[in-house]
Order: C-alpha cells, then sequence, then structure tokens
C-alpha cells in the first residue's frame, strides 16, 4: 500500500494545489474556513510533508505564503514548495479534517494530534525532517 493511499484510507481528502503567482505561491483551496486538521503536501505521488493546525485551513496556510522571519518551519516549506512548482511539479494539498468529538474523562481528546507523530514516524515525508543548516533541539 503506497503512502497516498494510506491517508485516504484514514480520511484524508485532496483539497486543492499549490500555484505560482508571479514570484510568489498561492493554493486554489475553496474551504478556508475548517480549524483543527492535519494536512499532507504530495508531489510525484510521495508525501512530502505532513503538518498539524487548530488554525483555520486560511491562517495557517497564509504562512507559507508570506513566512515570518522567525517561522523557520513556514521558511523551508515556503523554499520547497516553490522550488517544486518552478520545476513545474504540481504540489497537492491532501487535508484530514478532525472534527471528531473523543473524550477521556473531561478532556478533550485531538485525534489530528494523535495521529500526526505516528504519521510522521510511518511515512517518513523529507520536507519533516530537520536540514543539514538546523541544529537539533535538545531534550532532556
Amino acid at each position: 500500500m503506497n503512502n497516498i493511499t494510506k491517508l485516504t484510507n484514514i480520511n484524508f481528502n485532496y483539497l486543492g494545489n499549490w500555484i505560482h503567482q508571479d514570484e510568489a505561491i498561492s493554493h486554489t483551496i475553496k474551504d478556508i474556513n475548517s480549524k483543527n486538521f492535519l494536512y499532507a503536501f504530495i508531489v510525484d505521488e510521495e508525501v512530502k510533508y505532513i503538518g498539524k493546525s487548530q488554525q483555520t485551513i486560511k491562517q495557517r496556510f497564509s504562512g507559507y505564503i508570506k513566512p515570518g522571519s522567525s517561522q523557520t518551519t513556514n521558511i523551508k516549506n515556503n523554499k520547497n514548495i516553490k522550488n517544486e512548482l518552478f520545476q513545474n511539479k504540481e504540489v497537492k494539498i491532501y487535508i484530514f479534517i478532525d472534527n471528531t468529538l473523543l473524550k477521556y474523562g473531561d478532556f478533550n481528546i485531538s485525534l489530528s494530534a494523535g495521529l500526526e507523530d505516528d504519521l510522521i514516524k510511518q511515512i517518513k515525508p523529507p520536507w519533516n525532517g530537520k536540514e543539514n543548516n538546523e541544529k537539533p533541539t535538545n531534550t532532556i
């Protein structure tokens, strides 16, 4: 089973594409107000990146379009998306909207937050890794 099938089997759906807009990027997404979701960027049938957000789609993806100077993930993925688009490759966006109401006692459980780590561990999207010039975070 390929990795896209693994995603679609757990209700990831194709949402749109990243596109050129002069020297910048934009997207073709119409539903921009959903919140609490996982998303994947796919190029040539390869899952390149998996992320999650509790913001709206519009808010989260605006960070990729115009990343702030301290937003290293947004800067890196803006560059990655542009590189693929400038090679005339299609960058597809798939999404999993977490609208489940899981609870443990009085606490809400985010299915998207719970899935993200294992999806990245199993699929190993290359854009989720650290770049050579990034120092790994020390954990104790």
